[in-house]
């Protein structure tokens, strides 16, 4: 099952999945009894309605079935149907709802409802998709919603204006940045205003950086960042001053021969004390997890250092950032979730046995997950479910640390051999991206415009390097300010481009922005 996040571009996907669906009817009630023909296909709409604010969404169900049955040509059927597929999605029945969709797309198949079908269809696609194969098949389904359902026919149709955002993001995933910026540049110029549109203005921002034109994307960025609700919703205007951060920081900074990272210091606040902090991992919007295992804790921080949660924790190695939402932590025994979910456990597809030894992870596009285990030399391809195999073991090296870069590449580090090495979404090797001259390579990040940091335990150094591999500055030991990093084990980088380092002999993170 694909999941997103931070990470990964599809900012249309909160969390780990599209907003598909949050269960809202587009404004179907409030009109339905302007539309219906029946008083009494009115009256089991509004039954159904209720039963699920009571709680009751078995009730419903029938009673949208009731409706559907008795006034198959009423136009609210089409919008009982739509109801019924979103609350089967919403009670995890899945195979029921597209059921349900393909249904409505038969039976009313000139409707707006039909248009906002083909959108879940393909959204449930995104879900359930498992290689890039798949992801282009749903991007096909979502550019057939402005084909099938124009303007001059839907006006003013919300399913066409997430379709062309939604194929954009795709696009954005799947390395096409030009499609991605004829996709955003269609929903922005064709659709009417609205505030939703915000998010059509950071894709093509997004699809810009990629393609290097850099002045435009942040004139995009920064009115988005300035804007007004009725202009851009607080999510966007939120990731709009991240990517921004980020874009300052690595690619205009530079340009006015500035450094790369201009000031260090201790990121410390009010209720963090660490004792010997073992492995960070940074969300894309700031937020920050903090393994310390003298502590037996795993620390939840804010952007600004302060402390949101804290959970304890044994045997707990690296922390990281699945669906850019939800911190795991790789232990012993798998994947701990501190703050809120199950624990997986992986099969060892070497031994067909229960994989121990977790040493860092990072989580895929497709629900899968990379993992570096002890006694392995290369990086394990799992997924949850069952079943995997081994990457990268005919490199002869040594794989010590994991991490998700743009479009959802894999990066590996290379320890022994002093490289890293970059992988596509689905587990292919596509070679050599850095080869370093580090004395003990320990830790490795990559922000979502491919720059890659490596942490030279040997060295006391961190090292930030072009997403073509060159080498751009070297910091470390001493950091200026008091700061010298004594025995560094791991670092992060968040969403604006700060970067955060775990040291075992210093009681706080060290921060260089």
């Amino acid at each position: 099952m694909i999941r997103f996040g931070h990470s990964g571009p599809l900012s249309i996907l909160p969390g780990r999945r599209f907003a598909l669906l949050a269960l809202v009817c587009l404004g179907l009630l409030t009109t339905a009894a302007a539309w219906a023909q029946d008083p009494a296909a009115v009256r089991l709409l509004r039954e159904a309605e209720r039963l699920v604010e009571g709680g009751d969404p078995g009730s419903a169900l029938e009673e949208l079935e009731l409706l559907i049955q008795q006034f198959p040509r009423d136009p609210l059927a089409p919008r009982a149907l739509l109801r019924m597929a979103e609350l089967q999605i919403g009670r995890s029945d899945r195979a029921a709802a597209e059921t349900t969709l393909e249904r409505l797309l038969a039976e009313h198949a000139r409707s707006a409802e039909a248009a906002t079908a083909m959108t879940r269809k393909a959204e449930l696609a995104v879900l359930d998709a498992t290689s890039s194969a798949e992801l282009e098949e749903a991007r096909t389904t979502f550019r057939r919603v402005p084909l099938l359902y124009g303007r001059d026919a839907f006006p003013a149709l919300q399913a066409r204006r997430h379709a062309r955002m939604a194929s954009g993001e795709l696009s954005l995933l799947l390395g096409e940045a030009a499609a991605a910026a004829a996709d955003f540049v269609a929903a922005i110029e064709d659709e009417p205003p609205s505030a939703a549109l915000g998010r059509a203005q950071l894709g093509l921002a997004r699809a810009w950086i990629l393609t290097g034109d850099l002045e435009a994307a942040a004139e995009v960025l920064e009115r988005l960042a300035a804007a007004d609700e009725a202009t851009a919703e607080a999510a966007v205007r939120a990731r709009a001053r991240v990517e921004l951060g980020l874009l300052h920081r690595r690619l205009l900074r530079p340009r006015l021969g500035l450094g790369h990272f201009l000031s260090s210091g201790r990121l410390a606040a009010p209720g963090l004390a660490l004792r010997e902090p073992a492995g960070v991992a940074a969300a894309g919007d700031g937020r920050i997890v903090v393994v310390d295992p003298r502590l037996e804790s795993v620390v939840l921080l804010e952007k600004d250092g302060s402390v949101l949660t804290k959970q304890s924790l044994r045997g707990a190695h690296r922390p990281g950032w699945r669906d850019g939402a939800e911190p795991f932590v790789t232990t012993d025994a798998g994947l701990a979730m501190p703050f809120g979910g199950a624990p997986l456990t992986f099969n060892d597809p070497r031994r067909n046995a229960p994989l121990k030894n977790l040493v860092a992870a990072a989580a895929g596009t497709f629900g899968d997950y990379f993992v570096v285990a002890r006694g392995s030399k290369g990086l394990l391809h799992l997924r949850d479910a069952g079943g995997g195999r081994e990457l990268l073991a005919e490199q002869r090296g040594e794989i010590v640390d994991v991490a998700r870069g743009p479009q959802g590449s894999i990066y590996a580090l290379d320890g022994r051999g002093g490289a890293v090495l970059r992988l596509d979404r689905d587990g292919h090797t596509q070679g050599v991206v850095v080869r370093g001259n580090w004395k003990r390579a320990s830790a490795l990040d990559v922000d979502r415009l491919g720059f890659l940091y490596v942490l030279d335990r040997g060295n006391r150094r961190v090292e930030l390097y072009g997403a073509d591999g060159t080498r751009l500055a070297a910091l470390g030991p001493s950091l200026g300010g008091g700061v010298e990093l004594r025995a560094p084990v791991d670092l992060a980088v968040d969403g604006s481009g700060r970067v955060f380092v775990a040291d075992e002999k210093l009681p706080f993170l060290v921060i260089l922005d």
